[in-house]
């Protein structure tokens, strides 16, 4: 059974009666309510109806938005990836006088007896669409789950639509690519995005979850300037439960993420360095395991970014 949490904004408000605004701002960042929804053809999902202390598409709205889901994707502004199970794609959603900007991911069901098992269990896009409540209930910023939509045959899981808000930016490593020369900028736009990822990394350890595909492209950086700069999750399949390896999948996050980048010519070892420092303090690791886990964590990035030249090198 999925379990999806219902918040009433009601009872909220009272609690928040002598707060200043920006707690209220980010109490009202946290709230989702969804409702479900049934298609014709077997299919069926959930949606939000409220995010964000706003009004999103009501439920007769998506019903009308989602009443063909195979042709869902037709219409598409932009694909942003096509290939094996997977299609992604941007398209604006608009129906009852409202619109919005959105990121489809559709997933059919592949061969293999691991796509076998996995078409038994939850379908993926609500596996996202669940992460993507929690992750935003956590206070985390996250591109807006809207809705998540499936339909089975007997068992099997067909086909899985996951529909997010788009957000406007960059990828980080795209970012990244392209940091101001002048150091001083430079390393202030480096400090708050280490701090901002780092915290990341750190509420999901807390919760009890982690970031199994940690690389770059799957942030986004939004903002245009320095100031406004914030990094975002967009990609929630990643985002898992921790098994009995805590240990290893806490740092396997860290070392994703820096073999993703290494090699650009704006990073250093010190901007490794300070997201590590920051990830433990927030996370509260030992002083004295430090160390050995940096060195950990540089092995290992070091391996991965090897690995990918020789992957590269082997396709040209």
């Amino acid at each position: 059974m999925i379990i999806v949490h219902l918040i009433n904004c009601r009872n909220d408000a009272a609690r928040i009666k002598w707060v200043g605004m920006s707690d209220i701002e980010a109490l009202l960042s946290r709230l989702v309510e969804i409702s479900e929804v049934r298609m014709p053809g077997g299919w069926r999902g959930w949606v939000a109806v409220r995010a964000a202390g706003k009004e999103r598409f009501s439920k007769s709205d998506w019903i009308t938005l989602l009443s063909e889901p195979e042709k869902l994707l037709d219409g598409a502004q932009e694909t942003l990836k096509s290939g094996g199970c997977s299609v992604v794609v941007i398209k604006y959603l608009a129906t009852g006088g409202r619109g919005v900007k959105a990121v489809m991911k559709r997933h059919r069901r592949g061969r293999g007896v691991r796509e076998f098992f996995r078409s038994l269990g939850a379908p993926r896009a609500m596996r996202n669409f669940i992460a993507a409540v929690r992750t935003s209930q956590y206070g985390l910023p996250v591109a807006a789950p809207l809705a998540a939509v499936y339909r089975r045959i007997f068992l099997f899981c067909e086909q899985s639509i996951y529909i997010s808000e788009y957000v406007d930016g960059v990828h980080l490593h795209e970012f990244l690519k392209n940091l101001p020369r002048d150091k001083k900028e430079r390393y202030w736009i480096m400090s708050r995005l280490s701090e901002q990822i780092a915290e990341i990394f750190a509420v999901l350890d807390k919760k009890g979850l982690w970031h199994r595909d940690a690389k770059a492209t799957n942030f986004i950086v939004s903002g245009h300037s320095p100031a406004e700069y914030r990094v975002v999750l967009t990609d929630m399949d990643g985002i898992k439960q921790y098994s009995v390896r805590r240990k290893s999948c806490q740092m396997r996050a860290l070392w994703q993420l820096a073999a993703s980048v290494m090699g650009l010519p704006g990073i250093s070892r010190t901007d490794y360095l300070r997201m590590f420092r920051t990830y433990c303090e927030k996370t509260g690791i030992p002083v004295e395991h430090r160390r050995e886990l940096l060195r950990e964590l540089i092995r290992r990035a070091q391996a991965k970014h090897r690995h990918k030249q020789g992957n590269q090198v082997a396709e040209l």
